[in-house]
């Protein structure tokens, strides 16, 4: 299945370039999109055996290489992928590897051409029939006759060994390799005010937001009929993609990547045993898709009166389980299926429970968060406080240079300082440090209460002198203990809170950064989201309404 790729991309972009930026697919998005296209499963499954070590990346995680994160923060960003090189030979390995499961699996060749057992021959009509409905859902609606011909005669030229699916096989990787399936084609129309996109860049916008892949057939459906920008059809499509086991993407892939709990599994320096990595990472994401499937408020990220609880992490919350009013289809016990084969006792999910008492709720006192914010042995408080003011209050913090190790300012004038908070104080005293630490400080000594791993504690371990979780915001505003301090945040910082988690979610669905002219949607968003109590589901539709996701400029 060699295939010429640098033939491919003339015919993709000849003619005048433009200043619009292509989105090319993230590997995130290629994984999924090459497991729905080619309806075959490329992740590695929930295994936990001595035979099968866990949080190793799958076979496709290791041949593309792994996205940096843009200006966005986040790995889809369009600019910072237009600035590099797709890696063609890795895409042609990864393509390879994708077509040879297909190949062995009956199940997915039927779907792909209609047939299980392979023909002795194929007509010509039946040939272009299959390869036609195979390239419209892989360039996700984009026609482009040129490039159809090159998929053709890639077919053609194979085929002279009257070998159907060989030949086929050729043509797809050939579809694969175009622009046309890498990057997310859409319409240009050179002008210099806004326009609509056309209903199939639409419905690839709205399920690369939702589901971080392509559309299904039934997006395909409204957008070839002209009915998907329909204000009716468009609420009702958003629902039945927020129902669908694949949202879990905006756990995954968004919130994995903003909060920064896929570190919790991606990050070996975290790591401690599989089951205790699996546990604390499924917690943060459970309980952020939980924000969708129950549409509850997203200040609830902050603090709340229930939490997912895993058995493998050593840390009780103190409750019962209990459930929440669901908007949407629970996934995770679709996610989590025994796979085919494995006999072994299977992992155990976490459990929603109601907890008692405030040292737990929200996901800023989560195992997860509370373990990535921290150093491999011991609580770091200045990276606790500047996680909670960058990736919760969205104020951004830039360490100044030549600051000396923490260690260093444990003597002041020949005394040794032994409390946490002096140490800090001395270490930060000079005025370019002060205007920035008596915002993180307060805040991350607010989490010394919680060990490297998580877990409440009251003294420290190796000299037992008790732990001071105590402190005070730049308003004044005094905190005794974690709870205080959250409900201080979510009463005195709410609508800084807000607006930095509508403009993290805009940010991620439009892949780029927001620009001063994003002001007006963010605000809008910002007071819809004020007037339904700020539930997941009006920021999910106050960005898929906004001008930003519905319209391009050139």
């Amino acid at each position: 299945m060699k295939v010429d790729v640098l033939t491919l991309f003339p015919a993709m972009f000849a003619g005048p370039m433009n200043e619009s930026i292509l989105r090319r697919l993230s590997r995130y998005e290629l994984i999924n999109t090459l497991e729905d296209l080619l309806y075959i499963s490329l992740k590695r499954p929930y295994v936990f055996s001595p035979e099968v070590p866990a949080l190793l990346p799958s076979t496709l995680e290791t041949i593309l290489p792994p996205d940096a994160p843009g200006e966005s923060g986040f790995h889809n960003d369009a600019a910072h992928l237009a600035g590099s090189k797709p890696p063609i030979l890795e895409y042609a390995q990864a393509f390879e590897y994708a077509l040879r499961k297909f190949e062995l699996d009956p199940e997915a060749r039927n779907k792909v051409f209609g047939f299980n057992e392979e023909p002795k021959t194929l007509s010509e009509t039946a040939a272009k029939k299959i390869l036609q409905r195979f390239t419209r859902r892989a360039w996700r609606g984009y026609r482009n006759e040129e490039n159809n011909q090159v998929v053709w005669n890639a077919y053609q030229k194979q085929q002279k060994n009257k070998a159907p699916v060989p030949a086929l096989l050729r043509a797809m990787k050939t579809a694969l390799l175009s622009p046309a399936f890498i990057y997310r084609m859409e319409t240009i129309k050179d002008q210099d005010t806004p326009y609509n996109i056309s209903a199939y860049e639409l419905a690839s916008r709205l399920s690369y937001f939702l589901w971080a892949s392509m559309p299904d057939e039934e997006l395909f459906s409204l957008a070839e009929s002209g009915q998907l920008a329909k204000e009716s059809v468009l609420s009702a499509q958003i629902d039945r993609l927020l129902n669908s086991p694949k949202r879990l993407s905006l756990a995954e892939d968004f919130a994995g990547q903003w909060l920064g709990f896929s570190e919790i599994v991606s990050n070996r320096v975290f790591y401690r045993n599989q089951n205790w990595n699996r546990g604390v990472y499924d917690e943060v994401l459970f309980f952020f898709d939980e924000l969708i499937r129950s549409d509850r408020s997203i200040l609830e990220i902050i603090d709340s009166d229930w939490i997912y609880q895993s058995n493998y992490t050593g840390v009780r919350a103190g409750g019962s389980n209990t459930t929440l009013p669901p908007r949407y289809e629970d996934i995770f016990k679709w996610r989590r299926q025994r796979p085919k084969g494995i006999r072994e006792k299977f992992y155990e999910p976490p459990r929603l429970i109601k907890i008692k008492n405030d040292q737990r709720g929200g996901i800023i006192t989560s195992v997860g968060i509370l373990r990535v914010t921290s150093t491999p042995k011991k609580t770091n408080p200045v990276r606790r406080g500047v996680w909670l003011l960058d990736k919760i209050m969205g104020r951004q913090m830039h360490a100044p240079e030549n600051v000396p190790a923490l260690s260093k300012s444990q003597k002041v004038d020949g005394k040794r300082l032994v409390d946490l908070a002096d140490i800090l104080k001395a270490h930060t005293s000079k005025a370019i440090c002060t205007s920035c630490h008596k915002h993180i400080d307060p805040i991350g000594l607010g989490l010394e209460s919680y060990d490297p791993y998580g877990k409440w504690r009251t003294t420290y371990r190796n000299n037992k002198r008790p732990v001071k979780a105590s402190g005070q915001f730049p308003n004044g505003d005094p905190f005794q203990s974690p709870g205080q301090m959250k409900e201080i945040l979510v009463n005195e910082y709410q609508k800084p809170i807000v607006k930095n988690i509508a403009e993290r979610m805009l940010s991620y669905a439009i892949g780029r950064k927001i620009d001063p002219h994003d002001r007006p949607v963010v605000e809008r968003i910002c007071a819809a989201l004020e007037e339904n109590e700020f539930r997941m589901n009006t920021l999910i539709r106050g960005i898929i309404s906004s001008p930003q996701f519905q319209s391009r400029q050139d």
